[in-house]
């Protein structure tokens, strides 16, 4: 008689340390509610958060940015976390300009701007008011940043490659037959689809500005903002 196959009764691990970290204070907060901060301040062993206290000292006074990167992995790691957790790198660079308490206040609002739970040994150096703020500041730039996108649209990107070209060909002349003074002489060379490849004197390329916008999408950005210019 054929075995039946034993089916695997172990639940999967997960991918990730993250979704194990996130998972964690996630169970605690919805099965306790209120007393969820209680619970996991509890079940916390308190030669883990020792540990990690340790940690967050050694990091605090370290002037040693590279060996501060390290202390700071190993942290995050006896989190189940990474460094990858965080977005974006200017919390570093901000981190890195302070140290002892300040560092550690930094590391918090971390935590707190990213919506994870805060871990027991840096509860302490929290700082909700400057949450606060640095939220208050970033609505406040999102607002000016619409606003200015209202006020000054960008340019529309170019769909297509450009089809027009400007070339300028300079070369240095005697003046007026002495070795000593010289000109420069400048000639436009203009290539379009239709007319092909032709020199432009400085009339023309600024007639070419005053006509409708349809041409201005055969140049690129750079070549029709310096055929702007010299209209202006």
């Amino acid at each position: 008689m054929p075995r039946r196959p034993v089916k695997n009764k172990k639940p999967q691990r997960l991918a990730a340390g993250t979704a194990k970290y996130d998972a964690h204070h996630t169970v605690l907060s919805k099965t306790y509610g209120a007393l969820a901060d209680l619970r996991r301040e509890l079940s916390d062993s308190k030669a883990r958060v020792a540990e990690r206290a340790e940690l967050l000292g050694l990091f605090a006074s370290c002037a040693d940015s590279q060996r501060a990167w390290l202390i700071l992995e190993d942290y995050f790691d006896k989190l189940s976390l990474s460094r990858k957790d965080f977005a974006g790198q200017n919390w570093w660079l901000r981190m890195l300009a302070k140290q002892g308490e300040a560092r550690l206040e930094e590391l918090a609002l971390l935590f707190l701007r990213s919506g994870r739970p805060l871990p027991n040994e840096l509860s302490a150096h929290a700082d909700i008011s400057r949450l606060a703020e640095v939220e208050a500041a970033e609505r406040e730039q999102e607002l000016l940043d619409q606003l200015e996108r209202w006020l000054f649209p960008p340019a529309p990107a170019h769909l297509d490659g450009p089809r027009a070209r400007l070339h300028l060909l300079c070369d240095v002349q005697p003046l007026n037959g002495t070795g000593v003074f010289h000109a420069l002489r400048v000639r436009f060379n203009l290539f379009r689809p239709r007319t092909g490849e032709r020199c432009r004197t400085l009339k023309e390329l600024v007639d070419l500005t005053e006509r409708a916008a349809a041409d201005q999408e055969l140049f690129s950005p750079l070549d029709w903002e310096f055929l702007a210019w010299m209209s202006e």
